[in-house]
């Protein structure tokens, strides 16, 4: 079956299966190795203990091996405990006696002397000391070939038994776990599932539990957080296609009603009546327009000239541009720009672009009386601009929205006044592209100040002439 489920079971259960078999098969191996040499070196010294005592005995009298030949059993002369036990010379496995760096140093078999102890022969022997210190070994070769007696092999049958035993019940063991654990781990991938197709079919909203380890909840999060983005996208995006038909109908609706009735004789075809068809044309223009810039800018395809720009007389002749309009409005129109500014990076044309979107946008919600102050300081690295109204303010809910396309916080008075609710949007777009960012910070009935950061120029960009517009 192609399931994970089923794969991450098998992986399990090949790797504790191969676990357990190399750890049966090693343990069974060194078992019966540690035993069998266990039983060569009880057949080293068998019944000549005193074997063992006597060679210790000549080598603290002499400091070496020098004649320990003598002593073994089934030697031409021997004397001592092995006097009388052996067997003739060449007649079954002879003694092999080493010194500490394994070399045979006495021997049965005089032709032995000289060679190094092969580990079988090192692994039975018998260590010979003298005062706590290892002087020398005891061996015997070829004992290796000696088979073991019943009782001994049925002690390595009954372990190899044991072992196997054992490995079975770590192999049933082994598939419950890893059918358990391959269920835990791929269960959370169903949620995944079900909230994936839950989305493919439109619950562009749908949300999996947040559970289980770290990593599973880190997915979840983010999965619920692409999910809620997908949501509000598609939301916004619907509410932009029927923002956009309204706002181009509205034009294109006064103007088909205006020319049908020119036309059937309700009004008159003269310069006022035409005027107003111009009006809703221009109107249709500016929206189409601002769709256009919106578009490039949100695209990263609007060009810009950068030049440095000297920020306090540029801001001075924004604010007189608007001066008769506050007035007509009877609203104060002032400016705070501190002194010794230093020269920003800016398309003019773009950033007076920005400061007209958010003068007309604080004068249009300032009432009579009221004030509207543009400001400006230094920051680490920019010059912060903000312009302040004290007009009714923004909710929370509001602020969050208010640099969304077509987004307005009055819209039966802001459709009838022309505006296309693209000014805050667009604003934010040409701040970004300058390299800055801009926030609002509004309470209801405390007013408005929209605050947005624009870079300094670099030394070299500012030894040119500043743009002062």
């Amino acid at each position: 079956m192609n399931r994970l489920w089923v794969r991450l079971a098998g992986a399990f259960l090949a790797v504790a299966l191969l676990a357990v078999i190399a750890v049966a098969v090693v343990v069974n191996r060194a078992t019966e190795r540690s035993f069998r040499s266990y039983v060569g070196r009880q057949n080293v010294v068998g019944g000549n203990s005193e074997l063992v005592r006597a060679l210790e005995a000549h080598y603290a009298a002499r400091g070496s091996w020098d004649g320990a030949d003598s002593l073994l059993p089934g030697q031409q002369g021997s004397r001592g405990a092995g006097r009388g036990q052996g067997q003739a010379h060449g007649a079954g496995p002879g003694y092999l006696v080493a010194g500490t760096d394994g070399v045979i140093a006495a021997a049965n078999d005089h032709a032995e002397i000289g060679r190094a102890l092969t580990d079988d022969e090192r692994s039975r022997a018998v260590t010979l000391t003298v005062a706590g210190r290892t002087v020398g070994y005891l061996t015997r070769a070829g004992i290796e070939a000696q088979a073991l007696d019943r009782a001994q092999q049925g002690f390595l049958d009954e372990v190899s038994d044991a072992l196997a035993l054992a490995a079975l019940g770590a192999i049933a063991l082994a598939v419950v776990l890893a059918l358990v654990l391959a269920w835990v781990l791929v269960r959370p991938l169903g949620a995944l599932r079900q909230s994936a197709e839950a989305i493919a079919r439109g619950d562009l909203g749908a949300q999996m539990p947040v559970e289980g380890p770290a990593e599973y909840r880190a997915v979840a999060a983010a999965f619920n957080r692409m999910s809620t983005a997908l949501a509000e996208s598609n939301a916004l995006r619907q509410r932009m296609a029927s923002d956009i038909a309204h706002e181009l109908r509205a034009p294109v609706s006064v103007m088909r009603a205006q020319l049908e009735a020119m036309l059937d004789g309700v009004f008159p075809l003269d310069a006022d009546q035409l005027a107003i068809v111009y009006d809703e044309t221009l109107h249709l223009g500016r929206l189409v327009e601002d769709l256009r810039l919106l578009t490039h800018a949100e695209a990263g395809r609007l060009p810009l000239n950068l030049e440095p720009v000297d920020p306090a007389p540029f801001v001075q002749r924004v604010v007189t541009e608007f001066l008769p309009l506050a007035q007509d409005q009877q609203i104060a129109l002032e400016t705070a720009v501190a002194p010794d500014l230093p020269a920003i990076r800016a398309d003019a044309d773009r950033l007076r672009q920005v400061f007209a979107n958010l003068i007309a946008n604080a004068l249009a919600h300032t009432p009579a009386g009221g004030h509207v102050t543009v400001s400006a300081q230094a920051g680490p690295g920019v010059v912060r601009f903000a312009v302040a109204d004290t007009g009714p303010g923004l909710t929370t809910e509001q602020a969050a929205h208010v640099f969304e396309r077509f987004y307005r916080t009055d819209d039966a008075r802001r459709r009838d006044q022309g505006g296309s609710g693209l000014g805050l949007a667009i604003t934010q777009e040409l701040v970004r592209l300058h390299g800055g960012q801009i926030t609002v910070r509004s309470a209801p009935g405390a007013g408005s100040t929209f605050t947005f950061e624009i870079p300094v120029a670099p030394p070299c960009a500012t030894n040119n002439s500043p743009v002062s517009l």
